[in-house]
């Protein structure tokens, strides 16, 4: 007797999954049971980067722009020899001096770039003749 309850039970419970598994989803809801990969306001394309990727809202002080550009052009090997400076203001980057060539002349004003931010970079970098 308990094995044709058993069997019975498992023979309705296997027939009402198989049911609900047939079901069309209602409407308003998706038609699959896992969430989808990418939510819809992060898809591709939205321009939001994760949290530990997203920009700072502070932006940098000009004295720090300054240390961090004079910091890269000083450290920079192709630069050795070349006395550059580096000013910055509220809205733009001044960079000064004179180098060898105009490869060390681009390195120096895409370093300033780099670090610049929405300043911009004025170039009064003079080409050794």
């Amino acid at each position: 007797m308990k094995t044709v309850v058993c069997t019975l039970f498992l023979l309705l419970a296997t027939y009402a999954l198989a049911q609900r598994a047939g079901q069309t989803p209602q409407p308003g809801q998706p038609p699959y049971g896992t969430p989808p990969t990418l939510p819809e306001e992060r898809g591709p394309g939205r321009g939001n980067l994760p949290p530990d990727e997203q920009a700072s809202p502070q932006q940098m002080s000009s004295g720090e722009v300054e240390q961090q550009i004079q910091q890269h052009l000083n450290s920079e090997p192709t630069l050795t020899g070349v006395k550059l400076n580096a000013s910055a203001t509220n809205s733009k980057v001044t960079l000064s001096g004179t180098v060898d060539n105009e490869r060390q002349h681009d390195l120096a004003v895409r370093i300033a770039q780099s670090y610049a931010g929405d300043r911009q970079v004025v170039d009064k970098i003079k080409l050794r003749q």
